[in-house]
């Protein structure tokens, strides 16, 4: 699976440890809603040496966080002859076992890369997500955030061992977890990782707004707003910042954070806000969507009036990804096989159930439905970002990060009306910021300790709340 992983490593302030020994490993993890990314370091060096990524096995209880909180929150459920896994137990045995895995084949992948003679010993662990998977991981009730005013049990900040992550107990309040199985018994006692190795779980701002946010502004150089940004107070490793900064992690749950810096009239600020897109960027709950892999549609070509299609690896097209559905909604849109309110006006044909659809390949369509879809997942975010913009009177720098927003098409995007086009001649890719600014926290004590500056100074904004929001969203549905 060619989920992205790479992005660009912040400035590290602290020296390496040389005190180390070659064979200490350091893993950063990234816990997606969709997928999961695990990066392995050497220590001693500072040297990456492998990333595994996989789709998150959690989507078997729902493609989207609601989902899944609220299968964590159903009351037990009993059959005729044996009780049935609770919801959190479920949850959280699910992301560990899937962990525990990946652990195992990345240590081992790295172990190649290693001095001869050195055996690996994972000696630190870095684990960021959204809320809502940190809260599945640790085991702490969801209960809260099924309804307002959707309180997190903890916002994290935590330091505790591998073994409380695997049991459910770094926390006092967490969740009574169901006995593991003989299975997953066997599995943590066959694990890669020693009980006791440090695990370190960055700061959550909100519910809604979680480490991967933070771990993503680290990466994109955001300062900690309120220092007046004085050059004569800066450190080091840090440059003054004069723009806004917008940072933009598009997804299942897209993240939105503006840095605007220090004036005469006030101090910096950041805002940040999430947009419940739905997996429609991820190619999910699309009739032939499908990961980032070898055979999926990423571009539409319109050439000598007839689309053609490219693919990832130049295969022959087996389903669309997300980035491949903005690129046909945007081509059709140009050409007008489709209108501005998203209808399909030609080159119609009939599906089995008597809806229409239009034929990108034999076996590869675009229905109505998934150009709703998008219609709805583009206008969340845009939305969002349209209220950022708001509250900055220039043009901010804008950072793009994820998956999805790697492989996007800003002409396209804008085309559609995903991104407001005074950001399109503006924007920087970060590739996985999340998980770079997980990896930065694994050699950084002062990193860390910006985190928990930037997670407190940071101030979550519910768009839902905003006056007149339906009615900017129901006005950016339209192309």
């Amino acid at each position: 699976m060619q989920i992205v992983t790479d992005g660009e490593m912040p400035k590290i302030p602290e020296q390496t440890d040389t005190s180390a020994s070659p064979a200490e490993l350091g893993i950063a993890v990234d816990i997606g809603t969709t997928t999961i990314a695990v990066s392995v370091w050497a220590l001693s060096k500072r040297k990456h040496l492998v990333t595994v990524a996989e789709k998150n096995n959690q989507v078997r209880y729902g493609y989207d966080i609601i989902r899944r909180i609220s299968f964590a929150v159903r009351p037990p459920l009993t059959g005729s002859s044996q009780v049935v896994e609770t919801g959190p137990s479920a949850l959280h045995y699910c992301v560990v076992s899937q962990l525990e895995k990946m652990f195992t084949k990345a240590v081992l992948d790295a172990s190649a890369r290693l001095p001869r003679g050195y055996q690996p010993k994972v000696a630190s662990i870095v684990i960021t997500g959204n809320t809502t998977m940190l809260s599945f991981l640790c085991a702490t009730s969801v209960n809260k955030m099924a309804a307002a005013p959707f309180t997190p049990a903890t916002l994290f900040n935590v330091e505790t061992t591998w073994q409380k992550i695997r049991t459910g107990t770094p926390f006092d309040f967490c969740v009574e977890m169901d006995k593991p199985t003989p299975e997953l018994i066997q599995l943590f006692n066959s694990s890669i990782i020693a009980p006791d190795t440090a695990v370190y779980i960055p700061p959550c701002i909100g519910t809604f707004i979680g480490a991967d946010a933070v771990c993503a502004m680290i990466a994109a150089g955001f300062p900690v707003p309120g220092t007046k940004n004085n050059p004569a107070t800066l450190r080091p490793w840090e440059s003054k910042i004069t723009a806004p900064l917008l940072l933009a992690d598009i997804g299942t749950n897209s993240e939105l954070c503006l840095y605007v810096p220090d004036s005469e009239e006030q101090k910096g600020r950041i805002i940040c806000t999430s947009a419940a897109s739905g997996p429609a960027f991820e190619g999910a709950n699309i009739s032939c969507g499908m990961p980032s892999i070898e055979g999926a549609i990423d571009k539409l070509i319109y050439k000598d009036e007839k689309l053609t299609c490219h693919t990832i690896g130049d295969k022959n097209p087996v389903g669309l990804c997300g980035s491949g559905l903005v690129s046909a909604v945007a081509v059709m849109l140009d050409h007008r096989f489709i209108d501005k309110n998203g209808i399909l006006i030609k080159n119609k044909s009939k599906l089995g159930d008597g809806s229409s659809c239009i034929e990108l390949t034999p076996a590869v369509y675009i229905s109505q439905q998934d150009i709703r879809n998008l219609q709805l997942a583009k206008s969340a975010v845009r939305t969002g970002l349209e209220y950022l913009l708001e509250h900055t009177h220039e043009t901010p720098v804008f950072c793009i990060a994820g998956g999805f927003g790697s492989k996007l098409d800003l002409s396209e995007a804008c085309k559609i009306g995903l991104l407001p086009e005074q950001l399109e001649k503006r924007t920087i890719h970060l590739g996985n910021a999340a998980l770079s600014g997980a990896s930065a926290l694994l050699f950084s004590n002062v990193l860390r300790a910006k985190a928990k500056d930037l997670a407190q100074k940071a101030v979550q904004v519910n768009l839902a709340a905003v006056p007149e929001f339906q009615q900017r969203f129901l006005k950016g549905i339209d192309f």
